[in-house]
């Protein structure tokens, strides 16, 4: 059979020998780069009589811009990082350059972390990332989602945030002179969304507990012989029932958060994940507003409970919730709740999210206002009515509603007519 000897091979074989210098061919390449990109500056370079060398660069619009530098060197660098950048004009080199202006407006590294791992998934591989910017149009764009949607299961806001990825790129070459419109205006997107992945609407069972779950769960934290789990998980899980707190939320409570002369806890912190570093930290709550929850007699009760234990066992420091390991992560949390509800004693699995719904859901049964109830969980109005309000009266509850509504019409009716 016969061997092959790869590029790379050669390559290294030439410069482990001396053959060549790896170093100067890089100078070679960057000094032919660079002779290219001077070539296409048509304009003249002049030393005017105020000592600076100037010469003129394209602004758009059929316009220049007057640019001038103490040496020519200087201005040559100027206009080979002008003709440089203009080159860059296909689809992924264009969103490389919006991913990092949107790191300079302060983007945290989470997010710009999310755009890479997006572009991955949307764009890499597709022939959409190396089309010229210049020449895509909004059909082409339209082929691309369609494309998209037909080799992956894409939920409709995941696609609304392909489509800002896109119409950011071409936002940013429109300010840099690249292109004149966004093709994106010509785009309908709401016809794409019926083409759309559509997960399976969860139940009322699965996103909040019953009062029978509530019942046995409490029965669980209260028995922990029979019931083992991390004592300090099952503390933060009885928290949450009388707080209806973020999982991240209860991971940052602090003691000096604790305010007993104001009978108050101040929830300001939460533990967040950097996707950049692999790196968990506390840093401010999920939508950076802070706010205070009553420090009800129960809350007080638990808080005894729990510092007396950690004193007891040596945990005691500067976090509410920690175990013989620090403070308890909030990843410790939720795997508890996951195991005490995986046990047929429960509708289903229950998230520690469940609970944050149905607590919620609690006080707008009880007839407290969307102001108060999201005030408390800390989110907006509307995000309350959407994604954290269900009926959680039971058929009993309604029961004595309905008979007793009944029973008033009855009686409020002239004549008892309906009766008759």
């Amino acid at each position: 059979m016969e061997n092959r000897i790869s590029n790379n091979e050669l390559l290294r074989y030439a410069v482990e020998n001396g053959i060549l210098d790896l170093e100067a061919v890089t100078q070679q390449i960057e000094m032919t780069k660079k002779r290219k990109y001077l070539e296409m500056h048509h304009r003249s370079i002049w030393l005017a009589d105020d000592g600076y060398y100037k010469t003129r660069l394209p602004k758009g619009d059929g316009k220049d811009k007057l640019i001038k530098r103490k040496t020519r060197s200087a201005l040559e660098d100027e206009i080979i990082k002008y003709y440089e950048f203009h080159s860059c004009t296909s689809f992924k080199q264009r969103f490389d350059i919006w991913v990092e202006r949107q790191k300079i407006m302060g983007r945290s590294d989470n997010t710009i972390e999310k755009y890479k791992s997006d572009y991955k998934r949307f764009f890499a591989g597709y022939p959409f990332e190396k089309y010229d910017i210049r020449d895509i149009d909004d059909e082409k764009i339209a082929k691309h989602l369609t494309k998209v949607l037909e080799d992956k299961q894409i939920r409709w806001l995941a696609l609304k945030d392909v489509f800002g990825y896109i119409k950011g790129t071409f936002d940013k070459a429109i300010k840099d002179r690249l292109i004149e419109s966004n093709p994106c205006q010509y785009i309908d997107l709401p016809l794409f969304k019926v083409k759309c992945f559509q997960p399976p609407v969860k139940t009322l069972r699965e996103r909040t507990l019953s009062e029978q779950d509530t019942h046995t769960l409490i029965e669980k934290l209260h028995n922990p012989v029979a019931h083992n789990t991390n004592l300090m998980a099952n503390f933060a899980i009885e928290m949450a029932l009388l707080t209806g707190m973020r999982v991240g939320e209860l991971a940052g409570l602090m003691w000096e958060d604790v305010i007993y002369p104001d009978n108050y806890i101040y929830i300001r912190h939460s533990e967040k994940y950097n996707r950049a570093t692999k790196e968990h930290f506390i840093s401010t709550t999920k939508n950076g507003r802070e706010r205070m929850f009553p420090l009800t007699d129960q809350i007080k009760e638990l808080l005894a409970r729990i510092r007396e234990y950690e004193e007891t066992k040596g945990y005691l420091c500067d976090f509410v919730f920690a175990d013989a390991s620090g403070r308890l992560g909030k990843g410790k949390i939720s795997d508890a709740m996951r195991n005490k509800t995986m046990s047929k004693e429960f509708t289903s699995i229950k998230s520690i999210h469940a609970i944050r719904r149905t607590f919620n859901s609690r006080l707008k049964c009880d007839g407290v206002s969307t102001t108060v109830a999201s005030s408390l969980l800390g989110h907006t109005e509307r995000v309350n009515d959407q994604n954290y309000t269900y009926d959680v009266v039971s058929i009993s509850q309604k029961l004595e509603i309905i008979t007793d509504l009944q029973q008033k019409i009855v009686e409020g009716t002239p004549g008892n007519t309906l009766t008759n």
